[in-house]
């Protein structure tokens, strides 16, 4: 679902005990591409990286994702080792329930033509 018109999805990147340089803004862009591709471009999305320092937690990097779509909000998280992983796994997450939605909608609509088509609203066929 592509739209020529309108804004570029936006994406708010903001770092808790952690600098966002360069490299995280090409990485978060890069893995959010394919996001960006199947939503209409006013999307708003928030990621939030954060890097816990207590030394007991292995999965230190933090990752956050709230996608603002038309019906609701889309939300991912992860810890990983390294924030590349953490970040991979929260646009896959966010692709994932992209996909249901689609999926639900899809079953939504073919539902209720089958009632209609068949001329008794509301029954099951």
């Amino acid at each position: 679902m592509h739209h020529d018109k309108g804004l570029p999805m936006r994406i708010d990147l903001t770092g808790t005990n952690i600098e966002i340089n360069g490299e995280l803004r090409a990485l978060v862009a890069k893995r959010f591409a394919k996001i960006k591709r199947r939503v209409p471009e006013d999307v708003h999305c928030e990621v939030i990286l954060a890097e816990e320092h207590n030394p007991k937690i292995a999965e230190g990097q933090k990752a956050e994702a709230n996608l603002h779509i038309k019906g609701g909000t889309i939300n991912a998280k992860a810890h990983e080792r390294d924030m590349a992983a953490a970040v991979g796994r929260i646009a896959d997450e966010v692709v994932r329930q992209l996909n249901r939605r689609g999926d639900r909608a899809r079953a939504r609509s073919r539902a209720g033509a089958d009632t209609i088509r068949h001329g008794h609203p509301g029954s099951a066929v």
